[in-house]
């Protein structure tokens, strides 16, 4: 024990060593980034430092133990090479594809490197690199010129200093990620494993202390260095548009949590009885297993892997979609219980809604009321109407006299103790909150059709995704924990102007496949559709394609009936979790892969 002090220096020695390299990778990662214009984005940038550094620093303090030891002293130099060859090998795949690592990406260079197209001199170049890196770290950790016992108060001061500069991060961030400062936001996506800290409701606060450097004020587009930088390039071109004299209205509804399953005339007979005369989509897929990417889908056209990257600069990057309504002179009003702010959605999807045309924190049925209120006193005029119920998310609500299917659950929530109780009094339970939605629904619908709205209005009715009741048999409950039909097969029911017969479409059908119909077949946008979504008309659907899911938390995508989650690295039927699925071939998620990038700027 007597070389203790001198393996804990070391040990520490090597940490501060490790904070140098990740600076430099954050500079590798941040030198295609919109120069910063204003001191406090390049102060953001070095802060970045800090996150990463306090990181590696909680590594080696749960390390620290283990260095007192011979035997176990080396355990944080081989996790710290390998957490430089993982930046290394990240930095090569941001910058040829403009997305990072993950182990999805890494099980397809393992199993079939060729089919990636990567020469064999790359991987004999990373293989050097390999060994390079790991020649540096021993070389740090164990030789005395690399440190000396009189320099240990530098590396203790570098250390201490990384804390000192998250807090500074995290100060920066919690303001930017309030008042959508695109100045700062926009360089997340360019860092890899990057969660800053966004304390929504503690950004006032921090105005309130230094108002001059942290103004309560949003964000403009002006503010943010996108000109000619930045990852996205959305749209990749502007759309050519000749909306006919007669346009038509829209009008969206979204159930949250609707699964596909629980559209049948039992659960939701007005919407039933509405799809009678409309096309219903039986093979619908979610954009995403939780509602912000689902909702993203919806409003945009894009791949939900497009949500942080649009987010990260919500006034450079609003919906093409809203934006073109906008052009054309369409009123556009919102109805809905959340205020949308929390993730920005607002800001995306209706920069330019006028207050009075913004409707939220209201039940649903008070939002009902409201949308059918505003019916007789409005002008004959172009109008998107998006209108979000969400009486249907946990823990499920409605009246007493729509609890129609029982029984009910004894203990609210309580599959959580056993994920393996029977799930027909929780299903009950949501069923009759869909039993409740479909009224409100059916009021909306009728009361529109009475006042002459629905003549010439393109109706949407559709869930941000799915809800799953332990249908897999494992312990599965809610959404956002995989992505199976349970969680993200959901409804999609249209109905265009003039058109009232009953049509069933069995192809698969996208949330992306919105916006390109409306686009083309409501606002008259004759522009290549690949110009500005990833998606299909939904009138014209391919056979067979792949598509990319997401949650908060990881994505997947779904090809051929199989499921390939990106964080996780599981594989698995969307039909039936319990099956595992092979690897589908490299040329098919090459082709998905190169989709998925198509609005990424290399």
């Amino acid at each position: 024990m007597k070389h203790w002090p001198k393996r804990i220096g070391s040990h520490f020695k090597l940490t501060f060593y490790l904070c140098l390299l990740t600076a430099a990778a954050v500079g590798l990662f941040l030198k295609d980034a919109p120069t910063a214009q204003t001191t406090l984005p390049a102060v953001y940038q070095w802060s970045v430092i800090g996150y990463y550094g306090t990181l590696l620093l909680l590594v080696a303090l749960a390390l620290l133990p283990l260095s007192i030891f011979r035997a176990t002293q080396w355990l944080w130099p081989l996790l710290g090479w390998a957490w430089l060859v993982y930046l290394a090998i990240d930095i090569a795949v941001f910058n040829l594809y403009r997305f990072h690592l993950d182990i999805l990406l890494v099980e397809m260079f393992l199993r079939d490197f060729h089919g990636m197209g990567i020469p064999l001199f790359v991987l004999l170049l990373f293989a050097l690199l390999a060994a390079v890196l790991l020649v540096l770290v021993v070389w740090l950790f164990v030789s005395s010129r690399s440190g000396r016992r009189h320099h240990w108060p530098w590396f203790a001061a570098g250390l201490l200093l990384m804390p000192l500069t998250l807090v500074m991060n995290s100060v920066i961030h919690i303001w930017a990620s309030h008042y959508l400062r695109d100045e700062i936001t926009l360089y997340r996506p360019f860092l890899p494993i990057y969660y800053p800290v966004e304390a929504y409701d503690s950004a006032p606060r921090v105005s309130a202390w230094w108002p001059s450097v942290f103004p309560a004020a949003y964000g403009k587009a002006e503010n943010a260095p996108m000109e000619g930088g930045g990852i996205v390039q959305y749209p990749r071109a502007q759309p050519q548009c000749s909306p006919a004299a007669d346009a038509p209205s829209i009008l969206m509804i979204v159930l949250e949590s609707w699964q596909a399953d629980a559209m049948t005339p039992e659960i939701t007979p007005n919407i039933a009885r509405f799809a009678d005369k409309a096309t219903r989509f039986t093979q619908h897929v979610s954009s995403g297993a939780v509602t912000v990417p689902g909702l993203f889908g919806l409003m945009y056209g894009l791949h939900p892997n497009y949500f942080e990257l649009t987010r990260s600069a919500p006034d450079s990057f609003p919906s093409l979609f809203t934006q073109t309504l906008n052009a054309q002179g369409y009123r556009t009003r919102a109805f809905t219980s959340t205020s949308l702010d929390g993730f920005s959605l607002k800001r995306m999807f209706f920069p330019n809604i006028a207050a009075q045309d913004f409707y939220d924190a209201l039940p649903d049925a008070a939002l009902v009321d409201r949308y059918i209120a505003t019916l007789p006193a409005a002008p004959q005029e172009k109008r998107f109407d998006f209108v979000f119920l969400t009486s249907s998310h946990s823990p499920y609500s409605y009246p007493p006299e729509y609890a129609r299917f029982k029984p009910l659950p004894v203990v609210e929530g309580g599959y959580a103790v056993d994920r393996q109780t029977d799930n027909r009094p929780y299903k009950n339970d949501y069923h009759n909150s869909l039993y409740y939605l479909d009224s409100l629904v059916g009021k909306l619908l009728d009361a529109a059709d009475r006042n002459g709205k629905l003549n010439n209005t393109w109706v949407i009715i559709t869930g941000d995704h799915a809800e799953e009741f332990n249908e897999n048999g494992l312990g599965y409950w809610g959404h956002g924990s995989n992505f199976t039909r349970w969680q993200t097969h959901t409804p999609m029911i249209v109905r265009a102007p003039g058109v009232n017969s009953a049509r069933v479409e069995q192809k698969m059908s996208l949330h992306q496949d919105l916006v390109p119909t409306l686009m083309q077949s409501a606002l008259g946008c004759t522009s290549d559709t690949a110009d500005y979504s990833n998606g299909q008309h939904l009138f014209k659907l391919p056979e067979a394609r792949g598509t990319v899911i997401a949650s908060y938390m990881g994505g997947a995508y779904l090809v051929d009936g199989k499921v390939l989650e990106r964080t996780a690295g599981r594989r698995y039927r969307w039909n039936d979790m319990n099956q595992s699925v092979d690897r589908p071939p490299s040329q098919t998620m090459q082709l998905l892969r190169e989709e998925e990038a198509r609005f990424l700027r290399h």
